[in-house]
């Protein structure tokens, strides 16, 4: 990306500097899963500059899928959710280096499916491949990110931010935490002491969940919810990269 094009992305370096611009157009960021959290997770890091950006996802596009993901469009059912919002994030930032990768996360390909990169965010349904990516994912990069379970919530308000092990109220975040300490050796927590940080950023919700109010079997979703935690993961994302940058000119 020329990072002297004021118009494309001059409001980022207005906000965050020349140097700040820079700093995101080299970084590498990679989204795992893109669907109601991860789509949007990806179109704001390509807002925001990101340079190289690998989106992780072994799906496709359904109807089901429209009332929350961002490739779920008329024309587009069928096809490789990474692919979709491959072309769309490259029509975003055509200087940009976007990765998609046609594939499902687990412990027999995650060499060779995560790249080395500065930042991981895991955006995984599923629980045990969840848990497993952010159990390994700092052996390929600086900084991990995780969202808890959005579904059945209507509250954005009630979405937040903290380590893993601090975390409350949110039961795929418990579960997850539970499997972190069982089989992957990460701190127990003590009665009447505060958990020691998993150095694993979390953004999550404590609203109850609301239960299924069609007869419908699962969960709810709802779009203000599941952007709310795209953002704040963004956020995160963004805030350390350029924290580390400015570490290492210190």
């Amino acid at each position: 990306m020329n990072t002297a094009d004021k118009r494309r992305f001059g409001g980022i370096s207005r906000l965050f500097g020349q140097e700040g611009l820079e700093c995101l157009n080299r970084s590498h960021v990679t989204v795992v899963g893109v669907g109601g959290v991860g789509s949007w997770v990806a179109e704001a890091l390509a807002r925001t500059a990101v340079g190289h950006i690998t989106i992780i996802d072994g799906d496709t596009v359904e109807e089901s899928n429209t009332n929350r993901q961002l490739p779920a469009l008329q024309g587009h059912y069928g096809e490789k959710k990474v692919q979709v919002l491959a072309r769309r994030l490259q029509a975003i930032n055509p200087q940009a280096e976007i990765t998609p990768v046609e594939t499902f996360v687990n412990a027999t390909n995650f060499d060779e499916t995560i790249p080395c990169c500065d930042v991981i965010i895991d955006c995984i349904d599923s629980l045990s491949a969840k848990t497993m990516l952010v159990a390994r994912a700092k052996e390929k990069a600086s900084y991990v990110l995780t969202s808890g379970g959005a579904g059945g919530k209507v509250d954005a308000s009630r979405v937040a931010f903290s380590d893993i092990a601090h975390v409350k109220g949110d039961s795929l975040i418990a579960a997850m935490r539970t499997r972190l300490r069982k089989d992957y050796g990460f701190p127990k927590g003590k009665d009447g002491e505060k958990s020691k940080p998993f150095g694993i950023g979390a953004v999550y919700s404590d609203e109850p969940v609301c239960p299924s109010q069609d007869g419908e079997a699962g969960f709810g979703v709802f779009m203000g919810v599941t952007t709310t935690f795209a953002m704040r993961l963004a956020q995160a994302c963004v805030q350390y990269l350029l924290r580390a940058q400015n570490r290492k000119e210190n």
